[in-house]
């Protein structure tokens, strides 16, 4: 029973009940319209058993400026007998912002009829599945209603921005023992030249020294080259909430989630080998794996981060490191807070090498700061001590990159690598 039905029903008994108290004949007939009318609807109302109902989504996505549209079509059919009014609801999911038409419809269905419910929304990232459409069938006067969930399924993923990178020249101290495009420090095969050893039985006489063998009658020897192997990455992205800031409808997590999906586009690209942990209330881990398969593996988890309650207090001291080997080279990426920096001692103790890098919250959120004097002074002490602790890291021989989310990455990162791979000679 509907609101509507309800006033009709406490009408028509309060004219009743008044009739009787006042033994006037004409208040009885004032209510006699409403129970007929309230009649009516019972006799109409729809029965669940009787109601027949089929129903078919399909999504349509196209590119958009910004984000993406989606177009969501519902088709209904009425495989039943008899008329049915209806009112569809579609669920709207975190993250869509509805751009066209509309997720709610009215509709009267005959026999064999169908309707189609249609809107369009927008979204920049997320997983989005519909398994029902939410119907709900009355009579033709709206006082009885019965709802019930139509199956209509279907599953949406859209990935993470992915901004290109050029070819990051990475000169880990460990590889792999794959080929790939980091010089290896060792013989073997490859392009550059290495240097000259004696002849060993199986080896190819292209790559005899005839010069040295010349000067050597009795001995032959082989020309060796610098192998080129793979590296090992672990990417570590930061997903706690209170490490996000929003300015507006822009969000700094958003930011650091793109950076490490293009990162991963890179470095698989190169064909190196590369893990993702996502680091939250709740920790996804995405174990090494090579190719576009991985890529496509990594993607998907990054669609589906959703930041929650951070009911936790963690700190980035309680990583676990096991999925990572300890010749990865560890890349991660985090605003930090200040109990975080223990991480980077245990990192190091382990042996690997690490990248962080740090967006900047406080350039990310000083639009929305005051710009009097007490306002600029707090921004001030605000960055010293960012400034200290990004040092604090640094003098453990870990390479920093300070991100403000406005510029982009690839540079910062084709330099930081570049400036540590002449260092180490």
């Amino acid at each position: 029973m509907t609101h509507k039905a309800l006033i009709v029903a406490l009408l028509s008994f309060g004219l009743l009940l008044a009739a009787l108290i006042a033994r006037n004949g004409d208040l009885a007939l004032m209510a006699l319209p409403f129970l007929t009318y309230l009649g009516a609807g019972i006799l109409t109302a729809p029965s669940l058993e009787k109601i027949r109902l089929r129903g078919t989504r399909s999504l349509n996505v196209t590119p958009c400026d910004g984000n993406t549209a989606i177009e969501v079509g519902v088709t209904i059919h009425n495989d039943g007998v008899g008329m049915v009014p209806l009112r569809f609801s579609d669920l709207l999911q975190p993250g869509m912002k509805v751009t066209g038409g509309d997720p709610h419809q009215w509709a009267v269905l005959a026999a064999g009829e169908e309707t189609e419910l249609r809107y369009t929304f927008q979204a920049e990232r997320g997983s989005f599945r519909w398994e029902t459409l939410r119907t709900v069938a009355s009579d033709p006067f709206g006082l009885f209603e019965s709802e019930l969930e139509l199956p209509a399924s279907a599953e949406l993923q859209i990935q993470p921005k992915i901004k290109r990178f050029r070819p990051i020249p990475l000169r880990p101290d460990s590889t792999l023992h794959s080929p790939g495009s980091i010089p290896a420090r060792l013989g073997g095969s490859g392009t550059d030249f290495w240097g000259v050893r004696e002849y060993h039985p199986g080896d190819s006489l292209r790559r005899l020294d005839w010069r040295l063998t010349a000067r050597h009658p009795h001995q032959f020897f082989t020309k060796e080259f610098e192998q080129e192997e793979i590296a090992d990455i672990g990417l570590i992205l930061d997903a706690r909430q209170r490490m996000d800031v929003r300015v507006g409808e822009d969000s700094l997590f958003e930011h650091t989630l793109s950076a490490t999906a293009s990162l991963a586009e890179a470095f698989l690209h190169q064909g190196h080998r590369v893990s993702l942990l996502i680091f939250g209330d709740k920790m996804t881990p995405v174990f090494p794996g090579y190719s576009k398969v991985q890529l496509n593996r990594i993607l998907r988890n990054l669609a589906k981060v959703r930041l929650g309650p951070d009911s936790s207090r963690l700190s980035l001291g309680f990583l676990p490191l096991r999925m990572f080997s300890s010749r990865a080279l560890m890349v991660i990426l985090s605003p930090l807070e200040s109990g975080d920096w223990p991480i980077f001692s245990r990192l190091r103790a382990r042996g690997n090498e690490v990248l962080l890098i740090c967006p900047d919250p406080i350039d990310f959120a000083l639009p929305s700061f005051a710009q009097d004097l007490p306002g600029r002074l707090g921004v001030r002490a605000a960055r010293v001590e960012r400034r200290l602790e990004l040092r604090k890291i640094a003098q453990l021989h870990i390479r920093v990159i300070d991100w403000q989310v406005d510029q982009p990455l690839s540079p910062l990162v084709h330099n930081t690598l570049r400036q540590a791979r002449g260092l180490r000679g």
